[in-house]
């Protein structure tokens, strides 16, 4: 009988895009797991979701459960499911530079996550003092868009494929997140923490392996680009132009968790004040055991 696996992500976007490949490709049949996608808007949300039990694994941006660990959720993190993205910010036509941005709204999900953490130093660095913009929550991707086209945002950051659309649009890209955090884990497969290996939940990290590895075959460009339009619903044209961000080189990247990156998490949170110093070295969050075997 398939092994039953409930996984929780947030929005339909290119960071869980071997997740889709690998249930449109049969990598979940052929381990015979039958995989159920429950999709949220908020990251906090999947994370409380796999605390209570209601779902198996969790693919989503690593700061919002290292918060929840902090505070004494038995979660740990287990794998790389993708670094490849990066945040962008997207403003305005006319605003050309980030000293036009002063006085302005800037569109983040809901103030808690990722983004906003990583958008108030980027900010900073470029002299923008939290004082000078409001930061406002505006919703997941497609309403920060869609808001940013009707003139309510002065700018928003956001991944791909959102980013390219926007800039396919006439929006201008400012900056990138991987100016100040090269080294950035965005989405994280996260479990509870149990002494036992779920056996389904090792199938699942091979699926992924499995997928990253058929999406690093340029010959699959088209009909990878096709499954990720269908998803997110881009156009052809931004979904391989994620590819080619993704892909380049042409080489699937390591599930393993880069420490460094997860470090580099902590100190955004610590910066921000939502999690206390002396921070914890990076290792205290991550399960090994998972990679070991699959390796």
């Amino acid at each position: 009988m398939p092994t039953q696996l409930v996984y929780g992500q947030v929005q339909l976007s290119a960071m869980n895009w071997p997740l889709y490949v690998a249930q449109e490709r049969g990598f979940f049949a052929t381990e015979d797991l039958v995989v159920q996608a429950k999709i949220f808007t908020a990251p906090p949300d999947p994370v409380a979701k796999l605390v209570n039990g209601e779902l198996d694994v969790i693919s989503v941006i690593p700061d919002v459960t290292l918060l929840e660990m902090e505070n004494g959720a038995p979660l740990s993190l287990i794998a790389s499911i993708n670094p490849r993205p990066q945040y962008r910010l997207l403003a305005q036509p006319e605003i050309r530079d980030f000293p036009r941005l002063k006085g302005g709204k800037i569109g983040v999900n809901d103030g808690r996550s990722a983004e906003s953490l990583i958008l108030r130093k980027l900010l900073r660095q470029n002299s923008l003092p939290p004082d000078s913009y409001e930061l406002t929550a505006a919703g997941p991707p497609p309403q920060r868009c869609e808001k940013l086209e009707r003139g309510l945002l002065a700018a928003t950051m956001v991944t791909q494929p959102f980013d390219l659309m926007l800039e396919e649009r006439g929006f201008h890209a400012l900056a990138s997140s991987r100016e100040i955090v090269p080294h950035y884990p965005f989405t994280v497969g996260v479990v509870r923490d149990e002494d036992r290996i779920n056996e389904g939940i090792l199938a699942f990290l091979k699926c992924v392996k499995m997928a990253w590895q058929w999406l690093a075959d340029p010959t699959h460009r088209s009909e990878a680009s096709a499954i990720l339009s269908d998803y997110t619903k881009a156009g052809e044209k931004q979904a391989e132009r994620t590819y080619d961000l993704y892909l380049n080189p042409p080489t699937p990247p390591s599930l393993a968790l880069d420490e460094k990156g997860v470090a580099t998490i902590l100190e955004l949170l610590a910066e921000g004040g939502r999690i206390q110093a002396p921070i914890a070295p990076a290792h205290k969050y991550i399960n090994q055991r998972y990679l070991n075997r699959l390796e």
